[in-house]
């Protein structure tokens, strides 16, 4: 376990070198806790803008590496994202998809965003609490499970500590195709067609590390191969794969967010108002 312990401080520290003009997004997380894994439990609870303000300030990396079927029925898809979080409503956001990179700060209730190679910042007004750009954060996590549907499963490995938090150590794995509400013997493909299931999923494995005391997933690294359900008589080259990373590393001080120069921002022009609005 002390072994798991320090592996895991050098990662922490060793994964933040690297994301302006890199692609190659978080290492691989340390091995779990060796230990038998008893039956399925319940997953991490679902993260919100609650569960992570609770987690104080921090830096998140993530990558999500998607690549899609030979008929582009589920496309490629290759996403580098970090989010720089202070506070609620002070932040930084960067993300690179393909070829393309945003940038997005958020100061109070005032948000800059910059597109690709733009010179350019469009600041716009944004309300106090405006939690959409956290949304997106983990919105990401959700592309990289949903082709495997409700065949994921979770088991308990132990407990251990990343940084100076404890941790629960959960494996992901795939669970049988869920049985139909029906007395007639049904085949998995049958009943996966009937309850309208969009993938086929043929492997998931993986570890997550989530915070005991507010559930966040602090350290991640999933992998796994799903068939869409469209391709019937598939074949290999017909396989969807699925690699995500990601991991959040606490500050001990709230990170410095700066506005853009100001000779380099541009204010969006506001809508003008209908004639008989009153408004």
């Amino acid at each position: 376990m002390r072994g798991t312990r320090l592996l895991l401080v050098a990662l922490c520290s060793a994964l933040l070198g690297c994301f302006d003009g890199c692609k190659e997004g978080p290492t691989p997380v340390a091995d779990a806790p060796v230990g038998a894994a008893g039956d399925t439990v319940d997953g991490p609870p679902p993260m919100s803008v609650g569960t992570v303000r609770g987690l104080g300030p921090h830096v998140w990396e993530a990558r999500l590496d998607l690549r899609g079927d030979s008929k582009g029925i589920w496309p490629s898809r290759e996403v580098v994202s970090k989010l720089v979080w202070s506070e609620l409503d002070v932040w930084e956001f960067e993300e690179i998809t393909g070829v393309d990179k945003r940038i997005e700060r958020q100061i109070d209730q005032t948000h800059y965003r910059r597109q690709s190679d733009g010179k350019r910042w469009l600041k716009t007004t944004q309300p106090a609490g405006n939690p959409l750009i956290l949304q997106r954060t983990l919105q990401l996590w959700t592309q990289a499970v949903s082709g495997f549907g409700p065949q994921v499963a979770w088991r308990e490995l132990g407990q251990d500590v990343v940084g100076d938090r404890t941790v629960r150590v959960l494996r992901i794995e795939l669970a049988p195709v869920p049985a139909l509400d029906t007395v007639d013997p049904v085949d998995p493909e049958t009943a996966a067609r009937k309850m309208g299931l969009a993938t086929t999923p043929v492997e998931l494995t993986g570890t997550v590390y989530v915070d005991l005391q507010t559930g966040n997933r602090l350290l991640a690294e999933i992998e796994g191969r799903f068939v869409p359900r469209a391709v019937a008589g598939w074949d290999p080259s017909d396989e969807v794969h699925v690699t995500y990373q990601e991991k959040r590393t606490l500050t001990s001080l709230p990170p410095t967010v700066r506005p853009p120069p100001p000779e380099q921002v541009v204010e969006r022009a506001r809508r003008p108002r209908s004639a008989g609005s009153g408004r």
